[in-house]
């Protein structure tokens, strides 16, 4: 085939070649367009539970444990051209800095520390250790509306607010966290004793504060699977 004959797929043509109901799966290295239908490992139009069909591949294969000689087993069924760049507005250069990536960590950690410093004292009576909790509460609080707003804003220039199964579980989730750590950090607020004193309500509190983490845990898991997805 020379080069005149050759077809020639765009970002946007390629993603229609992704693996899923029935297309054929296309990846593109380096320039050439690659048919791996035929690999059980890209079964599903996804490689490694990591990598999709359908997009342009070169850093992630090149970074790939296995040789990429690999791909000369597969047919070559194209070429791989870019497509003319639009023009970025403000908000799509601001989300390409990716905020929200680099906020989310902070609440996520905070929620999963706190409750671990409460069972540290619980463990050893170090008083310490309770107001550390206490402390990394206040800073997980305090990171939540920024990272729910940095959310909201990637969402709406990255997704076009599409609202998802995993989008919709991601603000449920969020929400649940953020309710369930102002209810704690009032609770404690109010009653700077609250676990200390190891009353009956105590172990509300901590029943509460313990829940965070695996909220927290199910933000992430769900974050992941929208990046990686």
């Amino acid at each position: 085939m020379g080069d005149s004959e050759k077809v020639r797929f765009t970002t946007s043509e390629l993603k229609g070649f992704n693996g899923r109901d029935g297309k054929p799966t296309y990846v593109a290295f380096e320039g050439k367009v690659y048919d791996v239908s035929g690999s059980s490992l890209w079964a599903g139009g996804r490689h490694m539970g990591v990598h999709s069909a359908g997009n342009e591949l070169t850093g992630s294969i090149a970074n790939a444990p296995h040789d990429v000689d690999l791909l000369s087993r597969f047919p070559v069924v194209g070429e791989h051209v870019q497509e003319e760049p639009e023009a970025q507005g403000l908000a799509q250069r601001i989300a390409g800095l990716y905020p929200h990536p680099m906020i989310v960590h902070f609440p996520i950690a905070f929620s999963t520390v706190a409750p671990l410093f409460s069972i540290l004292y619980l463990l050893t009576g170090e008083a310490s250790f309770e107001a550390t909790s206490y402390y990394i509460l206040v800073l997980g609080v305090l990171a939540a509306p920024v990272c729910g707003l940095s959310g909201a804003f990637s969402w709406k220039v990255n997704y076009r607010g599409k609202m998802t199964e995993a989008f919709r579980r991601k603000i449920t989730f969020s929400a649940l966290l953020f309710v369930v750590a102002v209810a704690c950090l009032i609770w404690r607020t109010l009653d700077p004793n609250i676990l200390i004193e190891g009353s009956t309500l105590a172990y509300v509190y901590l029943v509460m504060l313990l829940s965070l983490a695996p909220i927290a845990a199910i933000l992430g898991h769900t974050g992941g699977r929208i990046v990686f997805a």
